[in-house]
């Protein structure tokens, strides 16, 4: 801060000594060291330490550079060059062609000093009591040049001092200071401090000795300044006081030697006096049109003021409604979360579909060779079919033919039982006789004659009925012969028939209310399916966006007719979540009548297996058994009475001679009547057995008729089924075919659920980063925000600043105007008398003013120099501050 107070300063005195020293054209010679003694003071000037920083220039790019001083402490500030301090007071330095910055310390006394006395009110009062005091302050600032040597003038020792330019600086805060005006100096503005810079040549006026000349008597040579100002809770900062030498280098003053060299000198001031005055209006002329530019300023400074006022509304409008931002945002995130849960569950769908499509076309495979495998066996049913008609056909002629036979059959039992009756009669009515006695044998020969004549008829009759049984029983193993070679064909046709049914059936249940579309039809459908999914992503992706930007714009404090601009504006801009799938299934043709032939041979095969599984053919192969069994055991009686009847015979024969043996013949008899009486026995079951066999016989006929008109039904059956076991053939091909091109499309519908789902996590990845984004704009914001308020406290400051120029620039005015004023009035009161006085009276100011400017050239360093060098130097007094 010390530092940039310096700097301040010596910009302020750098601007009065631009004003104040004339310019030339002579080139000054370029010092070899140049040098600058930094002391610290008190508030009153008292120095307290001196520290001297010298540069050596390098002009040459020597090695070593020797130097002259007596300073203690030497450090080199800006390289590591080293050096070597003898006795002599000279300093060798390593130079290696570098210039060489060094500083150190002195308690040498400094040829000049500065002196601050401090007033209030009237009083003078310490630096220490004056700190916080308000009220009329002045300060005063005595400048004391202790350089002094004895010259000869005129024959006359007299002393003059080194002449040194001394100017001090200090920094007014308005806050505190106010009407600063100050004595041998000038007052600058910043707009937020005066600047007040007092000007002084201590022992200049004593060395000149003006008053000898009675026209110069009245030139004052200031050596102080003084400063009045109002103050409030008084502080003040370091001040500055800069004394420099080489005032009177441009003046060339040391080749005048006459009068006519002065006044030739004197022209030079007077062009440099008129130059000055010229100067001096045209800095007023430029002030005043910096014055008249801070009005400008000003207003411009007030724009802005206005501008950023506006510009902090619109930011705290924007910061209040970052809510509402941050809210849309974290809404559209979790909208794109619950698209990416979406697109999830949407590719498992599609998973899902596929596996079952590849179920599906797996099944139509099988159900396809299923239905080429039942073609087969149909056709072969229906080359088949003309043996089964056949078959059926002779099985009705085998079964007129039992008619035939069971007819003869009965009227055979019918003659057989009625000649077992006579028999049966006869021989009780022999028993009798038998048993009467010996004594009638006459009567037993007329009763055998009769039982041999029955005896006789009874054996025809057995033959007649063995006859008809074995033919009966031929018969019914042709006609059971024929029903089970039917009953095996129509096993065989059932079981075709039930594959059909079961394939018809599953074909009928899969296509059961289901209408039939076109491949192109189900294309234009599934892709349309895959559009709406599409469309209904995007369509709330892109909702959400809409929404999420109305929000921002509303929250931005947008108008609503920009607003309505900017969304559409946005209208043809699309999130654009999209998937490649779609799905082409190839056309093929298909014939619905198919089906419905299908369905009419269904119903009539299960009519027809209906009849296959009645009782009928079960129950005339029962009574068939039964019949044959029957007539086994009749024929069996038949021989047993036949056999009796010959031995009865044979008997009866022997008989005819040998009355005496009628005790045999009786056992003979008594065995005759008990055969007769068994098959008497059986007689009855034997008729109605006939009766029966009649009557199956003759349903069996009735049944083969009917037969025969179903087996031409299900040849006509068997021939549709075959026609439409070649047409659901061909479907199932057609139908495998399309399963197959709808299955080509699943990777590509996987794929693009797959698309559809990274996506979304895409979209998600860039609304979390959307997310964050967001927070670090609400930071923004808010650091916006605060900044604006800054920013607006800056403007306000800067504002007033700005008015505080102007009223600088109206002071600086006022105050080159009175400098031109005042350059007029010493061009003309001073120089131009000056000029007019030529004389014997002016050798001796022309000897002083050469004996001072020998001084002037002469101290060229404060802590030493090498012989015939070249230098410069200058004092730089920093007095503490006052707080």
């Amino acid at each position: 801060m010390k530092r940039k107070q310096v700097q301040a300063l010596l910009a302020g005195m750098a601007a009065m000594m631009a004003v104040i020293l004339p310019t030339s054209s002579v080139l000054a010679a370029v010092p070899a060291k140049e040098q600058t003694v930094y002391v610290n003071a008190d508030e009153k000037g008292n120095t307290k330490d001196v520290i001297v920083s010298n540069w050596l220039k390098n002009q040459g790019n020597e090695q070593e550079l020797t130097d002259k001083s007596n300073l203690s402490e030497i450090t080199n500030v800006k390289g590591d060059e080293t050096f070597q301090q003898n006795s002599d007071g000279t300093i060798v330095w390593n130079a290696g062609g570098q210039d060489i910055y060094y500083q150190g310390k002195t308690k040498e006394e400094l040829p000049v000093s500065v002196k601050l006395t401090y007033y209030l009110d009237g009083k003078e009062i310490t630096p220490e009591e004056l700190a916080g005091k308000s009220g009329k302050l002045k300060i005063r600032i005595d400048y004391e040049n202790k350089t002094k040597e004895t010259v000869d003038v005129q024959g006359k020792q007299e002393e003059v001092c080194t002449p040194f330019m001394m100017m001090t600086a200090m920094i007014l805060p308005s806050d505190t200071f106010t009407n600063v005006e100050i004595t041998n100096g000038q007052i600058l503005s910043d707009g937020n401090n005066e600047i007040a810079v007092g000007l002084g040549f201590p022992g200049l006026a004593d060395s000149l000795n003006f008053q000898e000349v009675k026209e110069l008597e009245d030139i004052d040579i200031p050596d102080y300044a003084e400063l009045t100002a109002d103050v409030k809770d008084f502080s003040l900062a370091m001040t500055a006081t800069v004394a420099t030498t080489g005032i009177l280098e441009d003046l060339d003053l040391k080749d005048i030697s006459s009068t006519e060299d002065l006044k030739e000198k004197m022209d030079t001031l007077t062009d440099s006096s008129k130059a000055l005055v010229e100067g001096s209006q045209a800095l007023k002329d430029g002030i005043q049109t910096m014055d008249s530019s801070a009005d400008t300023f000003v207003n411009g400074l007030e724009q802005a003021d206005n501008g950023t006022k506006a510009l902090k509304d619109g930011i705290d409008t924007m910061n209040s409604k970052k809510g509402a931002l941050l809210d849309g945002v974290s809404q559209l995130t979790e909208g794109m979360k619950e698209l990416q849960s979406g697109s999830v569950g949407l590719q498992n769908g599609v998973s899902s579909y596929t596996d079952g499509a590849a179920q599906l076309n797996a099944g139509i495979a099988q159900t396809a060779e299923g239905a080429a495998a039942l073609n087969e066996g149909i056709q072969e049913l229906n080359t088949k079919k003309g043996a089964l008609t056949e078959g059926v056909g002779k099985l009705g002629e085998g079964a007129a033919q039992l008619q035939d036979g069971a007819k003869g059959l009965q009227d055979g039992i019918s003659a057989y039982t009625a000649g077992v009756q006579k028999l049966d009669a006869g021989l009780g009515q022999l028993n009798e006789k038998v048993s009467e006695g010996a004594g009638q044998l006459g009567g037993v020969k007329d009763a055998m004659t009769s039982i041999t004549a029955g005896a006789q008829e009874l054996i025809k009759g057995a033959g007649t009925l063995k006859a008809g049984v074995s033919g009966a029983q031929g018969a019914a193993k042709v006609i059971s012969d024929q029903v089970g070679t039917y009953g095996a064909a129509a096993t065989a046709e059932a079981s075709y028939t039930d594959q059909a049914v079961a394939v018809i059936q599953k074909i009928i249940v899969d296509n059961q209310g289901q209408p039939q579309i076109s491949a192109d039809e189900l294309n234009s459908q599934a892709n349309a399916a895959i559009a709406s999914e599409n469309a209904a992503v995007n369509a709330q992706a892109n909702a959400q966006q809409q929404s999420n930007v109305a929000a921002a714009l509303n929250a931005a404090g947008i108008s609503p007719e920009d607003q309505a601009k900017v969304m559409s504006a946005l209208g043809g801009i699309s999130v654009g979540v999209q998937t490649s799938a779609s799905m082409n299934v190839p056309q093929t043709p298909s014939d619905t009548s198919a089906l419905a032939e299908l369905g009419v041979i269904k119903s009539n095969m299960e009519a027809e297996k209906a009849k296959f599984n009645t009782s009928t053919l079960q129950a005339l192969q029962g009574q068939l058994g039964t019949m044959n069994s029957q007539c086994d055991k009749a024929v069996i009686g038949a021989d047993s009475l036949s056999a009796g009847v010959k031995e009865f015979a044979n008997a009866a024969q022997a008989m005819k001679g040998m009355s005496g043996m009628v005790e045999e013949l009786a056992k003979a008899v008594g065995q005759l009547k008990q055969g007769s009486s068994a098959l008497c026995a059986n007689n009855e079951k034997l008729n109605q057995g006939a009766a029966s066999l009649t009557d199956g016989t003759k349903s069996l006929t009735e049944g083969m008729d009917s037969l025969a008109g179903g087996t031409q039904q299900v040849s006509a059956g068997i021939s549709k089924l075959a026609e439409g076991s070649k047409q659901l053939a061909v479907g199932t091909a057609q139908l495998k075919t399309g399963s197959e091109a709808l299955n080509a499309n699943n990777n590509a519908l996987n794929q693009g659920a797959s698309q559809l789902t990274a996506g979304a996590g895409q979209l998600l990845q860039g609304g979390t980063a959307l997310s964050s984004g967001a927070q670090t704009l609400g930071g923004g914001i808010t650091q916006l925000a605060n900044g604006a308020v800054s920013l607006k406290d800056g403007t306000a400051a800067l504002l007033s600043g700005g008015k505080q120029l102007k009223d600088g620039t109206t002071k600086l005015k006022d105050g080159s105007t009175e400098l031109a004023e005042g350059m007029a009035k010493f061009d003309e009161e001073g120089v131009q008398k000056i000029t007019e006085i030529f004389g014997d009276e002016l050798q001796n100011l022309l000897d002083r003013l050469n004996a001072v400017a020998d001084a002037d050239s002469a101290y060229k360093a404060f802590d030493g120099q090498n012989e015939n060098e070249n230098g410069k130097v200058k004092f730089i007094i920093e007095t503490a501050g006052i707080e």
